[in-house]
């Protein structure tokens, strides 16, 4: 696959399947604006991209749960490359509540991000995907069995899966295609996130690996692939497709 000349947006890329997606696109060709809020870490990522082709990123910090920022993201990738032919919606975090927390904190947080962002940075780049005739990859879980503690998440995974299926239907007309890479359990900073202390995590992922059918946790780079072939040329009717990569997690829900 050849992204020679693509202009492409990663958000979440200073991470996990975001920074894995990145150096991807970097290896195929592809330019890229990268969003993230980790000032080290986005560096270190633009950095390995640049080893590739040659290729400086464009790095931008900014908290997507703004939509000036969100409107930032999109005018200084256009300023600088003159278009844009992908966005890559790979923000995102989890996070632990209930119906029992009587606060709306976590929910909100969780909603902002997730399910906010992908909408706002999907409607701010239909102007400059029509142009190109280009394409969004939405990124969030695959489908499971709604375990306690994660009510919210499910609920913006089943609400980000009707996005990209209604969502396509109204971009086909416009020559946009929009798809999402649905990964399961997968090898990212998530543990961290939920305050999983690093001596514990190789234990941690040993036990997790036990809950799916494979026994696999997933490596980032494995989704990235995913991800780089929906965003390609190879398929151009591939459109409003959640595509599962869960080693068949999901089979039972």
């Amino acid at each position: 696959m050849d992204f020679t000349g693509k202009i492409a947006i990663v958000t979440g890329a200073s991470s996990g399947i975001g920074a894995a997606t990145a150096k991807l696109f970097s290896q195929h060709g592809a330019t890229l604006a990268l969003v993230g809020r980790n000032e080290t870490r986005l560096h270190a990522v633009a950095n390995q991209c640049e080893a590739g082709k040659g290729l400086r990123p464009l790095c931008l910090l900014y908290d997507l749960t703004s939509d000036e920022n969100c409107d930032e993201v999109v005018r200084k990738t256009v300023q600088t490359f003159k278009r844009i032919d992908i966005l890559v919606n790979c923000a995102g975090k989890a996070s632990v509540t209930s119906l029992f927390d009587t606060t709306m904190d976590a929910f909100d947080d969780l909603v902002a991000l997730n399910l906010r962002v992908p909408y706002k940075m999907s409607q701010l780049c239909i102007p400059h995907l029509r142009r190109t005739k280009g394409n969004i990859v939405n990124v969030f879980g695959a489908p499971g069995r709604v375990r306690p503690g994660f009510l919210h998440f499910a609920m913006v995974r089943d609400a980000l899966q009707r996005f990209t299926k209604a969502g396509a239907l109204e971009l086909v007309v416009e020559g946009i295609r929009m798809n999402a890479v649905c990964p399961g359990l997968t090898r990212t900073n998530i543990l961290s996130n939920l305050n999983v202390p690093e001596d514990d995590m190789a234990h941690a992922y040993e036990k997790l690996a036990h809950t799916v059918p494979n026994n696999v946790i997933i490596e980032p780079e494995e989704v990235a692939k995913m991800i780089l072939f929906v965003a390609s040329d190879a398929s151009p009717n591939l459109t409003g497709a959640n595509v599962v990569v869960d080693g068949a997690a999901s089979g039972g829900v």
